[in-house]
């Protein structure tokens, strides 16, 4: 299994902490966030791994070379005039046609999560959360088992659950999504849509399932308060020991 982590944004809500900083290097308890997200895949045997970085790339890919060689590091040179959509363009030649999980480099999460979008053989999910509505985060909706929907404009009446920003793509779907995105920004020449407009288009041509996370924690970091509440429910939390 392959994954792609986006990290390529600027992050100006967590300032001044991103003064110096990329945003997925910002610190919740001492562990930065995509130090996080590694340690998932890691744990869960997941090692070809491509971080698309923009912001602060120079210090990022330092920490990365240091501490994970393994990772490979694509550069959004033009991360501030496109969208994380684009990120994932670049990351094309590494994983099209191939399956992969591809997640936002904003969001902390337990790795329990990791060890769920895993089960099943080669079936697209969506890690979600059904406990809770959130207005700033992602929702989907759901018909007949399928993922139909996702955007941050569904309602609470009409939402299934919660998108946590962290999926899992079959071969098959990495098809149809990448001939999407091409579409998008070659075609239309659309280089500032979320990776969420791609997603929502090919639904009808896609088998994406819901994956709820149950107790698995996680919380999306763009702002101090998210800060603060990310420490408060993670308080105590470690990276493994390798």
């Amino acid at each position: 299994m392959k994954a792609v982590i986006l990290a390529a944004g600027l992050g100006s809500r967590l300032r001044p902490l991103t003064d110096d900083l990329p945003k997925c290097m910002v610190p919740v308890n001492g562990i930065p966030i995509i130090d996080k997200q590694l340690d998932n895949l890691l744990q869960n045997k997941v090692e070809e791994i491509y971080v698309v970085d923009g912001y602060k790339a120079d210090i990022l890919s330092q920490h990365l070379m240091s501490k994970y060689p393994q990772v490979k590091i694509i550069n959004n040179q033009r991360y501030a005039e496109t969208n994380n959509m684009y990120s994932l363009f670049l990351a094309s030649e590494y994983v099209k046609s191939q399956e992969f999980l591809l997640m936002n480099a904003d969001v902390y999460f337990d790795t329990c999560i990791i060890d769920g979008l895993l089960k099943d053989e080669n079936q697209s999910k969506i890690a979600c959360d059904c406990s809770k509505y959130l207005d700033e985060s992602m929702k989907i909706t759901v018909d007949g088992g399928r993922v139909n929907h996702i955007s941050k404009q569904i309602s609470e009446k009409d939402y299934y659950a919660v998108s946590i920003d962290v999926y899992r793509i079959s071969s098959k779907d990495s098809t149809s999504l990448y001939e999407e995105i091409e579409n998008t920004i070659i075609k239309n020449r659309d280089e500032k849509s979320w990776t969420e407009v791609a997603l929502d288009n090919v639904f009808p041509r896609c088998d994406f399932r819901p994956y709820d996370i149950g107790g698995g924690r996680w919380f999306e970091i763009d702002n101090h308060d998210d800060l603060r509440l990310a420490e408060q429910l993670f308080l105590g939390d470690t990276l493994c020991e390798r």
